[in-house]
């Protein structure tokens, strides 16, 4: 831990910092104590820290690279096992999460995931939203449609699902139902899902809030559409070769406006399935059963989809930017 490239930085800070002598002293004891094991008197004439006579100028400025060095590669060896052991925990898949070192949560998989150790305490506002939300869960929780699949649900014929199981941390941000358009008077609510046995057949109870219009009070059309496009992907990709497809076509017929801050109900089915092609239907509901939207969709499976599923694994842990 000491060498003489310390012992040449000690010498040049001195000699460029007014520092009190006292101070230099007891380095230089201290320096001492280190270097022989011992205590060894500030007025020693055989000081260790002494640089030899044939040691040239150049090389007093610039003896503390051999110290730098050192300690690039102690930082660098450091870096290296701690990556290395976030790796061999298989608990710990998001950085340094498993380590015993507190809440400190380097990112190393990706830039995006903030310190957890340094998020802020939520406002009030903030509390307040939470709070609106917890309610309306609990309002949807015991809503009679919700109850009647839960009933099913015990029979074993259908089973309670989460919508967006496929998603991490590092996905959710960017995923527009789960994310971009969760909040207060938008998607305030997880949906609830409830899924038949064969996985040909899902239903889906949400809260539209009102900042999600068109017209005043009324949802938009295109996030009605869009609704209709993630409940027709979810019976159609667990159907699909390799259980990946894109949405090819989808059709919409609007039969009646869908009015803003209510509860409704999406029920989708795999229709039939030829080759790398899955035909879907799905519909909106209200409470009272009236039906709002309905629509038909198909969705392909790629040719090549193992590529497609090796960046899309990367992108779920974090390798922002991989090929």
């Amino acid at each position: 831990m000491f060498n003489r490239g310390s012992v040449r930085l000690s010498r040049t800070l001195a000699t460029k910092v007014p520092i009190r002598s006292s101070t230099i002293a007891r380095s230089k004891q201290q320096c001492s104590f280190y270097a022989t094991g011992s205590n060894t008197s500030s007025n020693s004439t055989a000081s260790p820290i002494d640089v030899p006579k044939h040691t040239s100028a150049a090389q007093t400025n610039n003896g503390n690279s051999g110290w730098l060095q050192k300690l690039t590669l102690m930082t660098a060896s450091a870096a290296a096992g701690a990556f290395a052991y976030s790796k061999y925990n298989t608990a710990s898949m998001e950085g340094l999460s498993g380590m015993p070192i507190g809440k400190m949560t380097p990112t190393i998989l990706t830039e995006e995931e903030p310190d957890q150790a340094y998020v802020t305490k939520p406002t009030l506002e903030k509390l307040e939203e939470i709070k609106r939300s917890v309610l309306l869960e609990k309002e949807m929780a015991e809503l009679d449609l919700v109850a009647e699949y839960k009933d099913k649900v015990k029979t074993g014929e259908w089973k309670e699902a989460n919508p967006y199981w496929y998603l991490t941390k590092n996905t959710t941000p960017h995923h527009l139902t789960a994310g971009t358009l969760r909040g207060e008077n938008m998607l305030s609510v997880h949906p609830l899902k409830f899924e038949r046995k064969d996985q040909k057949a899902i239903v889906l109870f949400l809260h539209l809030g009102r900042s999600l219009c068109g017209h005043d009070r009324i949802i938009h059309g295109g996030l009605l559409a869009t609704l209709l496009d993630e409940a027709t992907g979810m019976v159609a990709l667990p159907n699909l070769p390799y259980h990946i497809g894109f949405t090819a076509n989808l059709n919409l017929n609007y039969r009646k406006p869908v009015k803003a801050d209510q509860f409704v109900m999406i029920k989708a089915e795999y229709e039939r399935g030829e080759g790398r092609k899955g035909y879907t239907k799905a519909s909106i509901h209200d409470l009272d059963g009236n039906t709002l939207v309905e629509c038909t969709a198909l969705f392909v499976s790629p040719k090549n989809p193992v590529t497609m599923v090796a960046n899309y694994v990367k992108n779920s842990l974090g390798f922002a930017g991989s090929s």
